[in-house]
């Protein structure tokens, strides 16, 4: 019988860390008046992250996670 792994889902991890991420920028800057980002740039973060965040489950997590949104 299998061991039945618990599913967590990439869009998840990719917003909490967005989250985080910009909550440390403004800890440094906390005078920033905006948090605007150019669309563009802001894709291709997005893109990064899903990316990074797949490899890294994929070498070190998915053994005991199935990852939702990793295709």
């Amino acid at each position: 019988m299998g061991i039945d792994k618990q599913t967590v889902k990439l869009a998840d991890i990719i917003e909490d860390a967005h989250l985080a991420f910009w909550a440390k920028v403004v800890e440094h800057m906390p005078l920033a008046e905006s948090g605007d980002v150019e669309p563009m740039q802001s894709a291709r973060w997005d893109n990064a992250m899903e990316t990074i965040v797949r490899h890294w489950w994929d070498w070190n997590a998915s053994e005991h996670y199935d990852l939702e949104g990793s295709n």
